[in-house]
C-alpha cells in the first residue's frame, strides 16, 4: 500500500516530466515509423510535424489513419494456396485488334497488373438509376445460380428497399446470395439495410467492421467497389451506389451517375475481386459461376469490346490505378476526356496531365459546380489556377451532384468504374475499374460528355481572378490537406 502512495505521490511531483518523456518516446517511435514507412515526401514531412507539434494526439492520429496496415495483412489472409483461385494462370499478351499505338500501352499494362485482356465483351453504359436500377433488379429476379454483391452505400430506402426485397426473393427460391457492405458506408443508413438483409436469409458480411477493435485501426481504408454478378452471365460495375437519390428523375436531391452492364468473360475478373474481398471479410472462399457463351443470353449485345479488370487498394495491388492511367496518357495522341466528382490530382498524375498537353493533346475534364463534400470542392478551386496551365480545360458541371466516374482517350480506349481522382480513391480506398478498347463505347461516352458540357461552364482566368480574397485564403488553406482527401 505504501508503495502504491509513494508512487502517486512520486507522479503527482514529476508529472510533467513523465508526459514529456512519454511524447517524446511516442513521438520518436511514430516519427521513425514514418521514415521507414511513408513514401510520399510531403505526406511524411506534414504526419512527422503533426506527431511533434501536437503531443500524443498527433502520434494517436497517425497509427489511427497514417498506416498502410492491410497490405501487411492482406498478405497474411491470402495465402498462396488459396490465391492461386483469384489470379489469371495463364497470363499471355495478346494485342486482339487494338490500334498499334497502343500496344506498347498493353506491353505494360501487363506488367503494371498482370491480368489478360480479354476479348468478345460488351460493355452497355446505363445512365443514372433510372436506367441501372430496373436493369440489375431485373437480373436478379432471373437468377438461377448464385448472385454476389458489393455496395459502399447501401440505403435503407423506397429503392433500398426494393434491392432487399429482389435478393431476399432470389434467396428463398434456391439461389446462393452474398452480399458485401462497407461498414462505414452502410453507417448512413444506420446499417438498416444490412439487418433487413439479414432478417430476410440472406448472407452478408461487412468490410473491416469499425465495431471490431482488431479493425479500429483500419477505419480508413474503406471498401469503395460497387459490382454486382450474376450466374457468370451479366455484371454490373460503375460507381452507382444504392441509393433512390440517383433515380434523378423523382429524387428530392438527385445524383447524375453512370453504371454499366457487362457481357462476356471479363466477368470472371470482376467475380474474382468479389471473391477475394469476401475471403478477407469472413475467411470464407465461395465458388461462384464462371462465365459460359449463351447465345440467347448474348443475343442483344455487341461483344466488340476488349476489357479487363484493374483493382487498386492499399494492399498488393496499391497504385495500380494510378500507374494505369499514367499509362494511358502516353499514348494519347489527339483528346482525354475526364469526368468525375472529385479532382484533386497527386503531383505524379498532374504533371503527367501537363506533359500530355504540352504534347499537343487536347485535355478537358468535368467536375460538378458543387460536390457532396465542399471542402473538396474548395481544394479543387484552389487549383484551377495550375489545372489550367498548358491549355487543359476545366469545365463545372451545372446539373445536379454529377458522381460520374469516366476517363475516354482518343476515340478507341476509356476507364470506368469506382475510382476518383483524388488521394481517398487512389491511397486508402479498395476501388473496382475495367479498363475498355472499343470505338463504339468511346463514342457513346463521348456523346455522354458533350451532353454534360452543354450543361457546363468553363473556368478561365477571369473567373478564378474574381474569386474572393478571403475565398482563396480558405480554398489554398484546405489544399494543403489534399494529400489526406
Amino acid at each position: 500500500m505504501h508503495i502504491f502512495e509513494d508512487l502517486v505521490t512520486w507522479l503527482y511531483a514529476h508529472w510533467v516530466t513523465v508526459i514529456v518523456i512519454f511524447h517524446i518516446s511516442l513521438s520518436a517511435l511514430t516519427s521513425l515509423h514514418v521514415l521507414l514507412f511513408k513514401e510520399n515526401e510531403r505526406t511524411s514531412l506534414a504526419w512527422i510535424g503533426l506527431v511533434i507539434l501536437s503531443p500524443v494526439i498527433g502520434s494517436l492520429f497517425y497509427w489511427l489513419f497514417g498506416i498502410n496496415r492491410i497490405k501487411r495483412s492482406a498478405q497474411k489472409k491470402h495465402p498462396p494456396a488459396l490465391k492461386k483461385d483469384f489470379i489469371q494462370q495463364d497470363l499471355n499478351i495478346k494485342f486482339h485488334d487494338t490500334p498499334k499505338n497502343w500496344h506498347s500501352a498493353i506491353i505494360a499494362g501487363h506488367a503494371i497488373h498482370p491480368v489478360n485482356y480479354l476479348a468478345g465483351n460488351s460493355v452497355e453504359p446505363l445512365i443514372n438509376g433510372d436506367m441501372a436500377y430496373p436493369a440489375m433488379i431485373q437480373s436478379i429476379d432471373c437468377a438461377k445460380l448464385h448472385i454476389v454483391l458489393s455496395s459502399y452505400i447501401f440505403d435503407y430506402d423506397s429503392l433500398g428497399r426494393q434491392f432487399v426485397d429482389a435478393l431476399a426473393k432470389a434467396q428463398q427460391r434456391g439461389v446462393i446470395v452474398n452480399v458485401l457492405l462497407d461498414s462505414i458506408g452502410i453507417g448512413y443508413s444506420w446499417k438498416k439495410s444490412d439487418q433487413a438483409l439479414k432478417k430476410r436469409g440472406v448472407t452478408t458480411a461487412q468490410f473491416s467492421p469499425i465495431t471490431s477493435l482488431t479493425n479500429i485501426r483500419f477505419i480508413n481504408l474503406r471498401n469503395h467497389r460497387k459490382t454486382l454478378c450474376i450466374d457468370g452471365e451479366v455484371a454490373y460495375i460503375g460507381g452507382m451506389n444504392v441509393s433512390k437519390n440517383n433515380i434523378v428523375k423523382t429524387a428530392e436531391y438527385p445524383i447524375d451517375d453512370v453504371h454499366f452492364k457487362v457481357k462476356g468473360p471479363v466477368i470472371d475478373q470482376i467475380s474474382q475481386v468479389f471473391i477475394e474481398d469476401w475471403f478477407f471479410a469472413t475467411e470464407k472462399l465461395i465458388k461462384f459461376p464462371r462465365y459460359f457463351q449463351n447465345n440467347k443470353a448474348d443475343a442483344n449485345g455487341d461483344k466488340t469490346v476488349v476489357a479487363r479488370i484493374i483493382q487498386d487498394g492499399p494492399d498488393e495491388h496499391h497504385n495500380k490505378t494510378r500507374w494505369t492511367l499514367i499509362n494511358a496518357l502516353v499514348c494519347a495522341q489527339s483528346t482525354v476526356k475526364i469526368i468525375t466528382p472529385y479532382f484533386v490530382p497527386d503531383r505524379t498524375l498532374m504533371a503527367a496531365l501537363h506533359t500530355t498537353a504540352m504534347r499537343g493533346v487536347s485535355i478537358e475534364i468535368m467536375v460538378p459546380q458543387h460536390s457532396d463534400i465542399p471542402f473538396v470542392d474548395w481544394t479543387m478551386a484552389a487549383n484551377y489556377s495550375r489545372i489550367i496551365e498548358h491549355g487543359i480545360k476545366i469545365y463545372k458541371n451545372k446539373r445536379p451532384f454529377d458522381h460520374s466516374k469516366i476517363v475516354i482517350i482518343d476515340d478507341v480506349w476509356s476507364f470506368i468504374g469506382s475510382s476518383n481522382w483524388d488521394a481517398r480513391s487512389l491511397e486508402f480506398n479498395f476501388e473496382i475499374n475495367l479498363e475498355c478498347f472499343d470505338r463504339e463505347l468511346n463514342k457513346k461516352l463521348t456523346e455522354l460528355f458533350t451532353l454534360k458540357k452543354q450543361n457546363s461552364i468553363q473556368i478561365t482566368e477571369d473567373i478564378i481572378n474574381a474569386v474572393p480574397l478571403y475565398k482563396k485564403i480558405r480554398n489554398n488553406l484546405f489544399r494543403l490537406f489534399s494529400s489526406y482527401m
